[in-house]
């Protein structure tokens, strides 16, 4: 008979579905809850955006139309009832939620642990675990340490997603011998609605029954089943290839205007990481964002964990990205921080981390 394991105790679907649990821990108890109502038959539930672009918003999510985004993906990963879901996501969000219906779907076997940035640590070297869904700060350290690295290649099928993932994580993940998917998705479309095998796709292709188009701003647009065949402008920029494949660019308000130059925070990034590279240098986690400057109209900042580099290879991080992508490109300040703010999704909080160095700076 299925299960969910959980740290205080493992529970059947009947027990769930019928309420026969008991858990101490209060995120617990809210996702075993979010099963019974799904067990039960509940028709709708109410989620929260991230708050990673704009206030966080209540979207309330139909029962039919997160059937048919969990079957899109059973279909498209091709997930069988042998799975056991490892639950390392906030299960408050719908990519979490997302997680436990497509299990509960299939009819398969479950392990949650509470959202934290380093869930792989806690994992045994031979886990049992099958299918997972990680933010990319969560699979960071994939670049550096073969533990993780043969803590991955356990699973089966790894999902990606809830922000973009640098080129280095995305690089060292394609090594890895199961099949990581990126996933391309908001709470509006109930998780994801396009995937991308890293180290093997070179565009995301959309899941069965979405369609898309770009509009005037190169945006991509999105109507399905789960819009109700209502088209939905997103802000990401996007190449777009053919009805069912398309690149994914950057967010238009990831744009940085300085000097009357449009800047991508990506390409800057992109660039840091290369000169990173070509100097030998560990990778640090970091972010790119704008910051208001008096001359400029908005000036690129760079915010890192860890040590603060010395002013010599910062001065050659700034070259590089003068050199490649222009003189208004180059970073005007770096700071350095022990930690990054971060979201209830698990998603970076750039605003807030940015607002706090500057305020202890």
């Amino acid at each position: 008979m299925q299960k969910i394991y959980t740290p205080e105790g493992a529970f059947s679907y009947d027990e769930i579905a019928t309420g026969k649990f008991s858990v101490l821990d209060e995120y617990l108890g809210y996702t075993l809850n979010f099963c019974k109502d799904w067990l039960s038959g509940t028709t709708h539930f109410t989620f929260t955006t991230s708050g990673s672009t704009g206030a966080p918003k209540a979207i309330v999510a139909d029962r039919a139309h997160m059937l048919i985004s969990a079957r899109g993906t059973i279909k498209a990963v091709e997930l069988t009832p042998t799975e056991h879901v490892y639950l390392c996501i906030s299960s408050k969000m719908i990519g979490g939620a997302m997680m436990l219906v497509r299990a509960m779907e299939l009819g398969c076997d479950v392990t949650i642990v509470s959202p934290s940035s380093n869930p792989i640590e806690i994992l045994d070297e031979n886990h049992p675990f099958t299918f997972v869904s990680f933010v990319p700060m969560q699979v960071f350290e994939v670049q550096t340490d073969e533990s993780i690295q043969q803590k991955l290649n356990r699973f089966k099928h790894i999902l990606l997603g809830g922000a973009p993932a640098n080129e280095n994580t995305l690089q060292a993940l394609s090594k890895l011998t199961c099949e990581v998917w990126q996933t391309y998705g908001m709470t509006e479309t109930l998780s994801h609605i396009a995937l991308r095998r890293v180290g093997k796709d070179k565009y995301y292709e959309v899941l069965e029954g979405v369609h898309i188009k770009k509009d005037e701003r190169n945006c991509l647009c999105i109507s399905s089943p789960i819009t109700d065949d209502q088209w939905l402008l997103t802000n990401d920029v996007i190449n777009f290839v053919d009805d069912t494949h398309f690149e994914l660019v950057g967010r238009i308000d990831d744009v940085i205007n300085s000097g009357g130059i449009k800047i991508f925070s990506y390409d800057v990034e992109h660039a840091i990481i290369e000169k990173m590279n070509d100097l030998e240098m560990p990778p640090k986690p970091m972010f790119v964002c704008r910051k208001p400057d008096e001359k400029y109209g908005e000036s690129v900042v760079v915010v890192m964990m860890g040590e603060k580099l010395s002013d010599e290879v910062l001065e050659q991080l700034k070259e590089h990205c003068r050199i490649t992508l222009g003189k208004y490109a180059a970073p005007r300040h770096f700071y350095f921080v022990n930690e990054f703010e971060k979201l209830e999704s698990g998603k970076l909080d750039k605003k807030n981390t940015l607002q706090k160095v500057i305020n202890c700076g």
